[in-house]
């Protein structure tokens, strides 16, 4: 009996003391984990403090990303076989040389179309049977058809608009009504002062020709009245000095001038303002 009684404690102090020690062991880690997470912290901490941030480290690896998600890009940057080559207009919008290419060939064509109106309008007013009267030329601003107004197209001091005239204006109508361009009319006379008569000056007598040729254009012809505009100048725009007869019928004239530019104009008996804006003149063959 007193054996039984000794090793029951025993058994029952061992166990405990098992069961102390496992509980130990099992926290252990703990401590473990903590001292590794310390230890990356302190390494995360010392690493932010010695880097620097490079810029172009930077730009470099995103020129590289950017290359290795999009080989097209570099494709394309280099130059190939398509419809834009490399160092096109396109990508070098500050080309001189293209630039340069590209006026050129404009001022080539507007040129040819030029010459193009010229010989139009030569050959219909030759067809008049009142050339004459007529000479077609060429200025900065477009093409002249010049008409002397004494021959067949005014009575002397007169506004009113002739029969012979409306020939010349018929002619020069049928090839000008197609094309979009505007016109300007221009009235002119010598310094020889009026005397009596429905007009004061030469200015006025001059604008007034002016007006009449441009609305029998749009009366008779049908000519857009937006495209026409009329100035009078009077006798300050001679061709030749007014000292001989001969200059001075030179001087009596009117000027149609079909411009290679588009333009806003407004009705006047002086000199208009001429704002520009580019519309080339077609090619009529």
């Amino acid at each position: 009996m007193s054996v039984k009684g000794h090793t029951a404690p025993a058994l029952h102090r061992g166990k405990k003391k098992h069961e102390e020690e496992v509980g130990e062991h099992s926290e252990r880690w703990l401590l473990t984990y903590a001292d590794m997470i310390t230890l990356l912290l302190a390494l995360f901490v010392v690493l932010f403090a010695m880097s620097s941030i490079s810029v172009k480290k930077f730009n470099e690896f995103r020129t590289g990303v950017i290359s290795a998600f999009s080989p097209q890009i570099n494709s394309l940057q280099a130059g190939g076989t398509g419809i834009l080559q490399a160092n096109s207009l396109i990508s070098s919008p500050g080309n001189s040389s293209a630039k340069a290419t590209i006026s050129s060939s404009s001022n080539s064509s507007s040129s040819n179309a030029t010459v193009s109106l010229e010989r139009q309008l030569s050959r219909s007013i030759a067809s008049s049977g009142l050339s004459s009267s007529v000479s077609v030329l060429t200025s900065s601003q477009g093409v002249i058809v010049r008409i002397l107004t004494d021959k067949v197209f005014f009575a002397v001091d007169s506004a009113n608009v002739q029969p012979g005239g409306t020939k010349i204006l018929d002619a020069v109508a049928s090839v000008i009504a197609p094309i979009p361009n505007n016109v300007v009319i221009q009235g002119n006379t010598d310094n020889q002062p009026i005397v009596g008569g429905p007009y004061s000056s030469n200015m006025e007598l001059s604008a007034m020709r002016a007006v009449n040729v441009l609305e029998y254009l749009v009366k008779n012809d049908h000519i857009l009245a937006s495209r026409l505009s009329a100035t009078g100048y009077g006798s300050t725009r001679p061709l030749l000095p007014n000292t001989t007869p001969a200059n001075m019928m030179e001087n009596r004239r009117v000027d149609i001038l079909i411009l290679n530019t588009t333009i806003s104009t407004s009705l006047s008996s002086t000199a208009t303002s001429l704002a520009p804006t580019l519309t080339t003149l077609p090619n009529l063959g």
